[in-house]
């Protein structure tokens, strides 16, 4: 399989700034090592396609259309009736679903190399993208697991709250430097470091 170069590789090289008082409270990443695909039913479909899934030892998809389920390295969540999000550590079992999933059941759509996964940390997280994304993001209303399909910077991303004070941004590759861009100019008051982190889990 040919690597995969990251579309950010120069502008993580570019190392942190401290901010207007001298401190860094941000940390900004990309997330390597990790997969992604859609899970899609057809019209009148989605129960065989969660019968099927499941006969191929995946687990029961979520119908909450607000919060990743866990499941050992793979998680998942519902984008909208009948379609799915899939993330994991490894692409063995998208892979063999692909393989063996009845085709009039639904289709699996591979997206690892359309998106990137951006991670925002640090105390002034959650201050920084509620000045680009217009969601409340007040930890009483968008909760730890909780992830919204919303736009950045005039391009759609889906957000997930990871913990207390880390997000997690899903970016289509295309724009992926069109918002690392915008991420870094919003962080110049707070401070900031950069890293790549590898997913030792989702």
């Amino acid at each position: 399989m040919p690597e995969r170069h990251s579309v950010l590789e120069s502008h993580l090289q570019a190392g942190g700034r401290d901010g207007v008082d001298g401190a860094r409270s941000l940390r900004l990443a990309e997330l390597r090592g990790w997969h992604l695909c859609q899970l899609a039913a057809f019209a009148g479909t989605d129960d065989a396609l969660r019968a099927q899934l499941q006969a191929l030892a995946i687990p029961a998809l979520p119908q909450d259309s607000l919060m990743f389920i866990a499941d050992g390295e793979s998680r998942f969540c519902r984008l909208a009736p009948g379609r799915y999000l899939w993330a994991a550590t490894t692409d063995t079992a998208m892979q063999r679903v692909m393989r063996e999933l009845d085709p009039a059941a639904g289709c699996v759509t591979l997206l690892s190399a359309a998106r990137l996964r951006l991670v925002v940390e640090g105390a002034a997280a959650r201050e920084l993208l509620s000045r680009g994304i217009a969601l409340d993001l007040h930890p009483a209303v968008f909760a730890v697991g909780q992830f919204a399909q919303t736009g950045l910077h005039h391009i759609p991303v889906l957000l997930e709250r990871v913990g207390e004070q880390r997000y997690a941004l899903y970016v289509p590759t295309t724009w992926a430097v069109s918002v690392w861009e915008w991420l870094i100019d919003a962080a110049l008051p707070f401070g900031y470091d950069i890293g790549i982190e590898t997913a030792s889990g989702l």
